[in-house]
């Protein structure tokens, strides 16, 4: 790919999707690319780059949605979410009893496995969770990856990354190679597609927002206008959760950090008499907690036999 077009497709992710990219990651954009007018049989990329420089609104937007990271799975750093199951999620419950009502969204949620993760956990930790009003909302500039976000139907691969045996056959079923989430998570959970630049227009307040790895590729002054955007509409004392390590510089302008929570920040349009969560002690410590060997990254090979495999010989009942 010739400097001339690189510059110019890297222009037109920031105006039309708010990412950031540099001369580092060509080769990024460049595998990325070379997919699209493979998919597309576009004769090279400087055909693509002419009719993309008319302006075409659809084509564009295929473009931006070709170039949107997909990485993701079920229960993503395990120790991060387990603590927030375990510590975070049941002192949230606590607050909002007397409502029964919980809001929460994954922003960048990809194919879907962050929102599911969500209901896993609040179907673990609440109790009479019919009685409650709850509603989990993934959202994403992919409409590729919404789709199947809304099928809610999973590989062996894709549901091993994260899940142990009595998960998997806990929230899904099996579906010859594949696995769907069962109904009672599947209700609890919507997505819709979302440009993380429009504008918000909605009156829901959400109690906890994960936008975990995503931030960290718009450029900044577009990371500002995002958080002042979404930190508009948390509960008072309402969650962010970031990626593990991400940084993110104006993030002190929304939110603070929670103690003793890897990567959770709390919402400054704190008022009232809510109780505040930043010293809330965690059983955890600062020793992460260790990924079940079922699922460890070291394990997964061809070799291995898949869970709808393993559970089809009888090594995990139900």
């Amino acid at each position: 790919m010739k400097k001339q077009d690189f510059e110019f497709l890297i222009n037109l992710l920031r105006q039309n999707a708010g990412w950031e990219f540099d001369e580092e990651q060509y080769f990024i954009i460049d595998k990325k690319i070379s997919n699209f007018i493979r998919e597309k049989s576009y004769p090279s990329v400087e055909d693509l780059v002419a009719e993309l420089k008319v302006g075409s609104r659809a084509l564009i937007a295929q473009v931006v949605e070709s170039m949107a990271f997909s990485d993701t799975s079920f229960c993503r750093d395990y120790d991060v979410y387990e603590q927030f199951k375990d510590v975070l999620l049941p002192r949230i419950i606590d607050n909002n009893r007397s409502g029964k009502k919980l809001r929460f969204w994954s922003l960048g949620c990809s194919t879907g496995q962050e929102a599911y993760s969500v209901a896993f956990a609040l179907k673990k930790k609440l109790i009479g969770i019919e009685n409650w009003d709850i509603h989990v909302l993934g959202t994403d500039i992919s409409s590729l990856a919404i789709a199947k976000a809304q099928k809610g139907l999973y590989n062996n691969f894709e549901v091993q990354m994260g899940l142990n045996a009595n998960s998997i056959l806990e929230f899904f079923i099996s579906e010859g190679e594949h696995w769907r989430i069962t109904p009672d998570i599947y209700e609890l959970v919507e997505f819709r597609r979302y440009n993380m630049l429009d504008r918000l227009t909605t009156n829901v307040q959400y109690d906890v927002i994960i936008c975990r790895n995503v931030l960290r590729y718009f450029a900044p002054e577009y990371q500002e206008q995002i958080l002042a955007r979404i930190s508009q509409v948390q509960t008072p004392n309402g969650i962010l959760y970031l990626g593990k390590n991400e940084q993110i510089s104006v993030i002190d302008k929304f939110y603070e950090r929670i103690n003793g929570f890897d990567c959770a920040y709390m919402c400054k349009n704190i008022g009232l008499d809510r109780p505040r969560l930043h010293d809330i002690s965690t059983t955890s410590g600062s020793e992460s907690l260790a990924m079940p060997s079922f699922v460890r990254p070291n394990m997964l090979s061809e070799k291995r036999p898949f869970a709808a495999e393993a559970f089809k010989a009888g090594v995990f009942k139900k």
